[in-house]
């Protein structure tokens, strides 16, 4: 599975949920989750319940009651999720490092190939709006 945690945001299995959410066509029960992540590791279904219940709890996932379970949903695409982890990550960068920081990550953006740069251009217009 991707890994997209950097030990701030999501800790390795609550990647791991979150990947198995954003894969699902719709509402995922905890079950179905347990059930996926059981063919990669040993995990218990009250972990993988846990872990649910704090992503719940971060706003990552909705809950609904359907019955006698609850279904999850994703708060928000994982484009969308990573949009704003960078957000805060450049955002914490800035405040915590200052100008001279953000001259050598601007001195490092021009090592990146051109094709690269205008990914980039196009990502950033997109996010822009």
């Amino acid at each position: 599975m991707d890994k997209f945690n950097n030990g701030k945001f999501l800790g390795e299995l609550e990647s791991d949920v979150m990947e198995v959410i954003w894969r699902s066509a719709g509402p995922v029960s905890v079950r179905e989750v347990y059930v996926v992540l059981q063919k990669k590791r040993q995990i218990a279904y009250t972990t993988v319940m846990t872990i649910m219940g704090r992503l719940t709890a971060k706003g990552l996932l909705k809950r609904k009651d359907e019955g006698k379970a609850y279904q999850y949903l994703a708060s928000y695409s994982k484009d969308r999720f990573l949009t704003n982890i960078s957000r805060q990550i450049i955002k914490n960068f800035v405040s915590n490092f200052g100008e001279t920081a953000i001259a050598h990550f601007a001195s490092e953006l021009e090592k990146i190939p051109t094709q690269k740069k205008q990914e980039l251009v196009k990502l950033l217009k997109k996010n822009d709006k």
